[in-house]
This record gives structure tokens, C-alpha cells and sequence, in this order.
């Protein structure tokens, strides 16, 4: 996955790229000559300013899936409650455990000369109920503070993505989340208080990571699509007008 925050020339290359990169040159090499040279690639093959990085959504790795106050998730629900569906019936409740291991992870990073970090905030773990009315759990914000203050102390930047797929089940209960207009009013609160708590450090913000894909795993697919796209410009605009500086902070999503 490639992102850019065009308004700044900002480009950010993930991890991810180089698996296909990888394979496409075996597959070339394969059928004639390879179209690079990888041994000749390095920083400065890349334009000035380029940054490195890695990624991870907050269901993949953080793990701790009901400790410190954090409200379970659709995604919890669906591996406890459906184990077959799963290929080898595993969960994401330790998963690579970084919740407790974030500044091992973090020394990894800054072992590999990377950037930045890309991750998700589980939107159960700031918020267990999923409103501000249900109450906000304050360890889960300091888990947080906790992962960006260790980022920037290693020299890196931290790139936040609201929502990963991973929405506070007692919203699916109520009102079935993204297929329901309620959703803007509960994921523009959310975004507030992220923007709130993070925003003097972090400055790039994605607000929803692919909502084509993740629309196309529910039932009322249209209106899923529909209520990201509400959301999203319910975020971007409190982002706008209570956060964002003059300088270099941006919101996007990821498509």
C-alpha cells in the first residue's frame, strides 16, 4: 500500500510494497532479464523527502483484547463467537501483543532505519461502549500517549488511522454501525477526542483505512459506503476547525 498526503508532496512508502516488488522481479527474472536492479536500490533512489515506514492495524497486533478497561469489538465477536470461520481458529486476543511490548517493537523499527509507524487506534479501547456517554477509558489513552511518545523519542512519526475495521460491538448491536446514519455523530465524537488527546504530536491523521473493502464485507454495502463518506467529512471537519494547524498537519483516508 502507497499513501500520499499530496498537499505537502508527502509521500509514504509502506513495507508492504516490497513483497510485490519482490515477486515481481522473480517473476521477470523468470522470463528474461529483471526490469531492477535491486542491489542498487537505497535512500537516495528515492526523491527527497521520502519517508519509510511500516503498518499495522490495531486488531492485528495490539492484542490484550479485554484488558485496561478496552470494550470488545466486531472483530472479537466474530472470532469468539465463530472459531470455525476461522482458517487455524486463532484470535486476535494476544495476537503479536504489542500492547505490552510496544517499545520492543518500536527498537525493531528504529533497528530497520524506518520513518514512521502507520497504526490504528481501537476505538473500544478509547471508548468501551462506543460514545462519549458511555464513558471514556482513560488507560486507553495513556496506552496511546504511551506508543507516540515512544515513536517520536526514537525518531519517528506517527501516522494515525481512526477506524481499521474494527468497530466497538455495542454499536453493531444498537444500530448495526456503518449501516446506520448514527454512526456519524458516534465516529465524529470518537475522532474529537483522538484529535484531542494526540493532536499536538501527531500530525497525519487517516480517518478510515479502505472503505471500499470494508463495505463489500457487509450486507447493505451502499449504505455502508454512504455513512464512512459521512463520517469521514464529519471528522475531517471538526479536524478543520478546532485542530489543525497552519503548518503541517493533514487528515486523509486510505483507499
Amino acid at each position: 500500500m502507497a499513501m500520499a498526503f499530496h498537499n505537502n508532496n508527502l509521500n509514504l512508502l509502506l513495507l508492504g510494497l516490497f513483497p510485490l516488488v519482490f515477486d515481481l522481479l522473480v517473476t521477470t527474472a523468470i522470463a528474461g532479464s529483471p526490469i531492477l536492479d535491486v542491489a542498487s536500490l537505497n535512500r537516495s533512489s528515492f526523491p527527497a523527502g521520502f519517508i519509510f515506514g511500516t503498518t499495522s492495524s490495531s486488531y492485528q497486533v495490539e492484542g490484550a483484547w479485554k484488558e485496561d478497561g478496552k470494550g470488545p469489538n466486531t472483530w472479537d465477536n466474530f472470532t469468539h463467537s465463530h472459531p470455525e470461520l476461522i482458517h487455524d481458529r486463532s484470535t486476535g486476543d494476544i495476537a503479536t501483543d504489542q500492547y505490552h511490548r510496544y517499545k520492543e517493537d518500536i527498537k525493531i523499527m528504529k533497528d530497520m532505519n524506518t520513518d514512521a509507524y502507520r497504526f490504528s487506534i481501537s476505538w473500544a479501547r478509547i471508548l468501551p461502549k462506543g460514545k462519549v456517554s458511555g464513558g471514556i477509558n482513560q488507560e486507553g489513552i495513556e496506552y496511546y500517549d504511551n506508543l507516540i511518545n515512544e515513536l517520536l523519542a526514537n525518531g519517528m512519526k506517527p501516522f494515525v488511522t481512526l477506524f481499521h475495521w474494527d468497530l466497538p460491538q455495542a454499536l453493531q448491536d444498537e444500530y448495526k454501525g456503518f449501516s446506520s446514519p448514527n454512526i456519524t455523530k458516534d465516529f465524529q465524537e470518537y475522532a474529537d477526542i483522538c484529535f484531542k488527546s494526540f493532536g499536538d504530536r501527531v500530525k497525519h491523521w487517516i480517518t478510515l483505512n479502505e472503505p471500499w473493502s470494508y463495505s463489500m464485507r457487509m450486507e447493505e454495502r451502499y449504505l455502508s459506503t454512504h455513512y464512512q463518506l459521512l463520517a469521514h467529512a464529519a471528522a475531517v471537519k471538526i479536524y478543520k476547525t478546532k485542530y489543525q494547524s497552519k503548518k503541517s498537519s493533514k487528515t486523509s483516508l486510505a483507499l
